[in-house]
């Protein structure tokens, strides 16, 4: 500006920014702004009804971004996020099989933890996996433990869960949960590999990885993977 402002127009200048940044506080702010806070890709399906959200919104087809949502009013707020998460190194399927490479879109509840390691603080039921600790895969029947934890010592077979890499801290996503064989088992949300590829699970990067188990805490939370 190469002239001085009168006095009444500083006035309607000054007005106008007050009035700008009371309808921000009020959340009247641009459609753009709206959309940043709030988890929008998940908010339209009705399947999703707790009180934290992991989502996992697919980026290219082996990557996502991932978003932590909580529950306000009828909305859900990102409390945090974008984190970069793997997904399996087939990408994603809506009908998942055993041994395909792909990760299941849905939603689902996310269940207890194990790892390694102890708790990173979670706050639910934690197991500390050992070398005899594995999750029952493959061509294994519901009878003989399919899709759960089991040890080996009990004559069990299956996936390792001691691996300290990226099992150091996992959490279980409730897929499959009728153990039904040969729709695919051990799907997690855990740390990467060292090849940053998975079978099937979600990784993130450990330190995002520990931010999103803490925020969790005790929390009922679903995970949505679209």
């Amino acid at each position: 500006m190469c002239t001085i402002p009168s006095a009444r127009t500083l006035a309607f200048m000054l007005v106008t920014a007050l009035v700008a940044a009371v309808l921000t506080v009020a959340g009247h702010g641009s459609p753009a702004a709206a959309a940043a806070k709030h988890c929008t890709g998940i908010e339209k399906n009705s399947k999703v009804t707790a009180g934290k959200a992991i989502e996992v919104k697919q980026r290219t087809t082996i990557t996502a971004d991932i978003y932590l949502c909580s529950k306000s009013g009828s909305r859900y707020v990102r409390d945090s996020g974008p984190y970069e998460a793997r997904l399996g190194y087939n990408g994603t399927t809506t009908d998942k099989r055993e041994g395909d490479g792909k990760t299941p879109k849905g939603v689902f509840w996310m269940r207890e933890g194990f790892g390694t390691s102890a708790d990173p603080g979670l706050n639910r039921t934690w197991t500390k996996v050992t070398r005899d600790h594995v999750w029952v895969d493959g061509s294994a029947t519901k009878a003989q433990g399919y899709n759960t934890m089991q040890l080996k010592s009990e004559g069990f077979e299956g996936e390792s869960l001691y691996q300290p890499k990226p099992y150091k801290y996992a959490q279980v996503i409730g897929y499959n949960e009728a153990r039904t064989p040969g729709k695919g088992s051990a799907i997690f949300l855990h740390a990467n590999t060292t090849s940053m590829k998975t079978a099937g699970c979600v990784s993130m990067y450990e330190s995002s990885l520990v931010k999103a188990l803490k925020w969790e805490g005790s929390t009922k939370t679903q995970i949505v993977i679209h």
